[in-house]
């Protein structure tokens, strides 16, 4: 919870300054109750139900010797947080087979329909342009294209999977609300507050699709699933490119080396089917590019919101770290592949955003 506040000093208490505290009451069914020093803007209360009602009070309280006073009105709002905390990342997942199947309702006795499973590794909506791709134009590369055309950073947020449309419907969800926060717990620039819209357009983030190469985003040995490494209790796990790329599903021939070295396969066949993919968040939001500067940690949160902006859902909170460094683009002549097409680029930024858990 946060709130805004005035100075004390400017509120006449005199000596009961030292004496006076701000309390605040949140009941879920049961009370919980916390006594702050005056001038605190923001507390944070633990195993919280939700699902139902919330009420909250908040007031200001002098103590004497002859008890506790209240010494202002009682600030009072209640919310319902009936939805869970919107979810940073997803899983990746691979083309099984192709399967056959009947499709009702229609003259056609069959289709193609994926068959996909769950791979190693996870896919964080974090990084530039609608792809977040973890590569940026360097000063001394020449300009790509992105959407959106102008760079940007973007984050992105899906529902739990437990949620359907009725669920948000039944408290007139309306966006998410994002806060970027820097190591002193400041909110940076533009990153205070922001409202989510909708993400539409493709089903997916492809990897591969049919014979088309410049569906690859291509990033530090791997494509673009190379954009995160995750810091476990100090152990770092390997990112989805060290994964043997038979368990990913990817087809013989293919690799990418480093220094952006993009090589076709020996075989047209490489690329018959996609063969990895992350789901499209359902809310993003995009920020300036350099919102975020390099080898510094952020605390990204965010939280559900209805039509009057009441809270209704818990945070979800996400540490990252950005690390910058510049990439040579090679590969026969024909420079950078991303999701856009090919594009002769000299030098790129890559960034490993690190998140630590």
């Amino acid at each position: 919870m946060s709130w805004a506040a005035t100075d004390p000093v400017t509120w006449g208490l005199g000596p009961n300054t030292y004496s006076t505290s701000l309390v605040l009451l949140l009941d879920d069914g049961d009370l919980n109750v916390q006594t702050l020093p005056l001038g605190t803007r923001a507390t944070t209360f633990d195993g919280i139900n939700t699902g139902r009602e919330v009420t909250v009070q908040m007031a200001i309280v002098v103590a004497t010797a002859d008890g506790d006073y209240l010494i202002s009105d009682i600030l009072e709002k209640s919310l319902r947080q009936s939805l869970t905390a919107p979810a940073f990342h997803t899983e990746i997942r691979r083309v099984k087979t192709m399967a056959a199947v009947d499709v009702p309702g229609t003259d056609e006795d069959e289709t193609a329909q994926e068959v996909t499973e769950k791979t190693r590794g996870t896919f964080y909506y974090v990084g530039y342009n609608e792809n977040f791709g973890n590569y940026k134009k360097h000063p001394d590369g020449t300009a790509f294209p992105t959407r959106p055309a102008t760079p940007r950073f973007r984050l992105g947020l899906a529902h739990a999977a437990q949620e359907d449309d009725d669920a948000r419907e039944a408290v007139d969800f309306d966006a998410y609300i994002i806060r970027i926060t820097d190591q002193d717990g400041d909110a940076v620039p533009e990153g205070h507050d922001m409202t989510t819209v909708a993400t539409a357009g493709r089903d997916k983030i492809r990897l591969w699709l049919g014979n088309n190469p410049t569906a690859s985003l291509v990033g530090d040995n791997a494509p673009m699933f190379s954009n995160v490494r995750i810091n476990d209790g100090g152990t770092i796990q390997a990112a989805v490119q060290a994964v043997d790329f038979a368990t990913l599903g990817l087809e013989p021939g293919f690799r990418l080396d480093r220094g952006l070295t993009f090589h076709y396969p020996d075989s047209d066949n490489a690329f018959r089917i996609i063969a990895v993919f992350a789901r499209l968040p359902d809310e993003h939001r995009d920020f300036p590019v350099d919102v975020l500067a390099s080898d510094e940690t952020y605390t990204i949160t965010a939280w559900a919101v209805n039509d009057a902006r009441d809270v209704i859902s818990p945070v979800a909170s996400l540490q990252v770290r950005p690390a910058d460094r510049k990439a040579a683009v090679t590969g026969a002549g024909l420079g950078l592949f991303d999701y856009l097409g090919a594009t002769a680029v000299g030098f790129v930024y890559i960034t490993d955003f690190t998140v630590l858990k």
